[in-house]
């Protein structure tokens, strides 16, 4: 049994604008035959280069992004502190050096699009006194070390 090699979407769209200029005399209908694609995909493929002369994806219209170049680099300098873990310190220190104001989620997708996906606290947060305030007013806890061990272990006693 062998491993079927799977293309991506880019070398499909390069291999069916290859074989449609090297071999002129095929059909469509041909090419879809030889790729296993659909008809839909290739057709476009084709239109497109012989449109635009590449098969490369058109700018999308819609709201540009935020980030240019410059400020994924310096959010992923910024990144590389070790004491600046988490996205939200990362995107106060980009603030405080450039400027520019991120939000937490925009640090975390540009993160995450560069492959750097450990930018998140590794710990839980320690007990505040507030915490551990509330946690001793609980009943359970006011009990005697001799009511605690009838509670735990009932028939022992």
């Amino acid at each position: 049994m062998s491993k079927q090699c799977i293309k991506s979407r880019q070398e499909l769209q390069f291999e069916a604008v290859t074989l449609h200029k090297h071999h002129p005399e095929w059909s469509l209908c041909a090419i879809v035959k030889k790729m296993q694609c659909s008809h839909y995909f290739i057709s476009r493929r084709i239109a497109r280069y012989e449109q635009f002369g590449h098969v490369i994806n058109q700018p999308r219209p819609g709201r540009p992004h935020k980030a240019d170049a410059a400020a994924v680099q310096h959010i992923c300098m910024a990144a590389a502190f070790p004491e600046r873990f988490s996205a939200r310190d990362i995107a106060a220190q980009v603030q405080q050096d450039s400027g520019a104001k991120f939000s937490t989620s925009t640090v975390k997708r540009i993160l995450r699009k560069e492959g750097l996906t450990h930018m998140s606290p590794k710990v839980a947060p320690l007990l505040t006194a507030q915490h551990k305030l509330h946690l001793g007013s609980h009943p359970l806890l006011q009990l005697t070390e001799a009511e605690i061990k009838h509670f735990l272990y009932p028939d022992s006693i």
